[in-house]
């Protein structure tokens, strides 16, 4: 076990700094703030911090946007309902001096620290991941809960998962740190290139990645066309919020055809049991992609909120049933 105390020793930051750095075996991460300066951490995750440090629970790590109390009220249902609404968690805060704080990765889990400022200058997109996944991110990460269509579906198996906002200074270090069981691997795939994952391993891919469900004993090589599509492929800015006024017809038929799909790859995915289906993964862009991995995993995940409860005893039931796989 990591001494904190010596790993910090001779380290100075000053306002707005901070440092992440995993313990040995990456059980948890170690994390230096300057003085009067905070960062963002999933709650109960804290296991030890110096004095002068406090803890402000319910914050959002992204910008709010001025709306009605009704709205408000609506945002609080949709993620105690969905898992979706505004993200909320811990912000931890120093006053005067620099401080250290020690957190778990949780039991039997490692942490991956990914630097989102080196991927985008590397030309890759934002980042799609799993939401008990999250572990810590620095105060320049910012991140939402974004519904899934249906390629997200295909590997997250949840309703809504985490997406990272563009990162505006690329100067400066923007460290998300994510858990998984056992250990985080991270493959990347170049422009055209297509992989296969078991389900239930992957905890995050970059938003060029497109995917699908497909059973592990059929292969055909132009199975999987992988068409180039550019910047629009690539998710490097989020779509443009739209009210109800706005929507054209055409555009709400195409979103009720994405969500019958969506559907149908989540209902595929909840019946399957493992080893019968595999997660296709394709870059789809000129941008490379990147795709983070479990080496073992705890279950089968639903999503949060209470639809992510009713998902899981699905789950359960088609799974019990090899009438009802149909295999």
């Amino acid at each position: 076990m990591r001494n904190l105390e010596i790993d910090v020793a001779g380290l100075s930051l000053g306002v707005g700094g901070s440092q992440f750095q995993p313990l040995e075996r990456r059980e948890g991460v170690a994390v230096t703030l300057g003085p009067r300066t905070h960062f963002f951490d999933r709650p109960g995750r804290s296991v030890c911090r110096w004095t002068g440090t406090k803890t402000v629970p319910r914050q959002s790590p992204h910008p709010l946007p001025r709306r009605s109390r009704l709205m408000n009220e609506i945002a609080v249902m949709g993620r105690i309902l969905f898992g979706g609404g505004d993200v909320k968690v811990n912000m931890i805060v120093t006053q005067a001096q620099q401080r250290e704080i020690l957190l778990t990765a949780g039991d039997g889990n490692v942490v991956e620290c990914i630097d989102l400022a080196k991927l985008a200058r590397e030309g890759a997109p934002p980042l799609l991941f799993l939401q008990p996944a999250y572990l810590c991110s620095s105060d320049n990460v910012s991140f939402r809960s974004v519904p899934c269509d249906s390629s997200a579906v295909s590997w997250s198996r949840a309703p809504y998962v985490y997406k990272t906002c563009k990162v505006r200074d690329l100067s400066k270090a923007a460290i998300l740190c994510l858990s998984g069981r056992t250990n985080v691997w991270r493959e990347i795939l170049r422009p055209g290139q297509s992989r296969d994952f078991a389900l239930g391993n992957i905890v995050a891919v970059t938003a060029n990645i497109a995917s699908k469900l497909r059973p592990s004993n059929q292969y055909c090589a132009d199975d999987f066309k992988v068409v180039s599509l550019g910047g629009r492929a690539s998710g490097d800015e989020d779509p443009p919020q739209m009210s109800l006024r706005t929507l054209k017809k055409g555009e709400i038929k195409r979103m009720a055809r994405e969500f019958r799909a969506s559907l149908k790859t989540l209902f595929e995915s909840i019946r399957a049991r493992e080893g019968f289906f595999v997660c296709e993964a394709s870059n789809v862009s000129d941008k490379p992609g990147y795709v983070y991995l479990q080496l073992n995993k705890s279950g089968f995940y639903g999503g949060s909120g209470l639809l992510g409860v009713v998902v899981k005893i699905a789950s359960l039931f088609f799974r019990s049933s090899n009438f009802l796989l149909g295999h």
